[in-house]
């Protein structure tokens, strides 16, 4: 991991760019995906810049774009995508540049036995799984099909389980960006509309506080209850993403409270069952390259795992020095690239999560042991 400093001056990123990369080879990492491209010109009176890709390049708008450059520094580039100027040329404007600074926080070793320290039984998504998905993968879609069905059949009535859309009612907004469920066990009692409870949205303040109209409009629809509740997935990066909604208006009977929690625990079923369908475990061992206490450079030559890790955000793998009891590590994906024979490099970050001191202890010793054994610091 390096320690970076910030420019945020305007003139002095453009000098950066200017005297040191424009008309050079550079790399760009935009969403996990790689290319090699160059700084075709700078705008002049601007923080703009056009790059040049050999080939188009699919970014969406407002597309964030990391370019970086080794050279006596390591310079990284945070881009915002403004527009596409010709097939394979984008206007980007600059929001960061940053340069790493003489020293990293944690030096790193490399490794030059063969098999002294590998990375196995890594466990990676097939699928990313996002709040805001495009394309809904098909493990996602089969589950909500699957509990539609069977949660309808419970319920007497037809329920909803989606995806969150653009233009669904404000309601529907608010359980996605509070990750709050809304509960309305009876339509007729103005205290159905109001609650402090945790975890639970109140429909007077959140949505809509004109309760006597709903309540009319629910007369005229002749509603007894409804049931909204967000479908919360957790990443490997333990980031919880609202992956869809439950939803459930009701006209012959009231939704329960034990009708809610058999709802809830449905749900959190059917959240495991696509976690694990989404799963993939690689028994295989891949070459640490170089190692720190923080992080490390992998190299990954399984053709399935080169197409899928560089879109991820994190990884959970077993770090194993030879002949010790295995790291267990949750990690997230700094950077990846692929090199002239095929093969993925990956930059590795150790997650903050806390260990037991005995196991940083025991890694640290390990460390030790490289650098005693005369792996030089890079």
């Amino acid at each position: 991991m390096r320690a970076m400093d910030q420019i945020t001056g305007k003139e002095q990123k453009n000098h950066v760019i200017l005297h040191y990369l424009i008309n050079n080879e550079i790399n760009a990492n935009w969403n996990g995906l790689q290319k090699s491209l160059r700084i075709l010109s700078h705008v002049p009176n601007s923080e703009d810049i056009i790059i040049e890709c050999n080939e188009e390049w699919d970014i969406e708008p407002d597309g964030l774009i990391v370019l970086s450059k080794l050279l006596a520094r390591y310079i990284e580039i945070d881009c915002k995508f403004i527009k596409r100027t010709t097939p394979n040329r984008i206007l980007c404007r600059v929001e960061k540049v940053s340069i790493a600074k003489k020293d990293r926080v944690s030096p790193r070793y490399t490794i030059t036995e063969e098999g002294l320290v590998n990375v196995t039984n890594l466990v990676s998504s097939k699928t990313i799984i996002e709040a805001n998905m495009f394309n809904i993968p098909t493990l996602v879609r089969v589950n909500f099909d699957d509990y539609k069905k069977k949660l309808s059949l419970k319920s007497g009535e037809q329920v909803v389980i989606d995806v969150f859309k653009s233009g669904l009612e404000r309601k529907f907004e608010v359980a996605k960006s509070s990750q709050k469920i809304l509960y309305i066990a009876d339509y007729t009692k103005l205290e159905s509309f109001q609650t402090n409870e945790e975890g639970f949205i109140n429909f007077e303040d959140d949505v809509d506080d004109n309760v006597e109209a709903i309540i009319k409009q629910s007369r005229d629809k002749k509603l007894k209850s409804e049931l909204l509740i967000p479908i919360l997935y957790t990443n490997e990066m333990d980031e919880i993403i609202p992956i869809g909604y439950f939803w459930l208006q009701t006209k012959e009977n009231f939704i329960s409270k034990d009708d809610f929690e058999y709802y809830k625990l449905q749900l959190l079923e059917m959240v495991e069952r696509i976690k694990d369908a989404n799963l993939i475990k690689s028994l295989e061992k891949f070459p640490v390259i170089d190692v720190s206490s923080t992080g490390l450079k992998l190299k990954v030559n399984d053709s399935r795992l080169i197409e899928t890790l560089p879109k991820q955000k994190g990884i959970l793998f077993e770090l194993v020095f030879k002949l010790q009891t295995p790291f267990r590590f949750f990690a997230r994906i700094a950077w990846a690239k692929k090199t002239a024979d095929g093969d993925l490099l990956l930059g590795i970050e150790f997650s903050g999560r806390q260990r037991a001191q005995s196991e940083k202890v025991r890694f640290e010793d390990n460390l030790e042991l490289i650098k005693q054994i005369g792996m030089s610091p890079v």
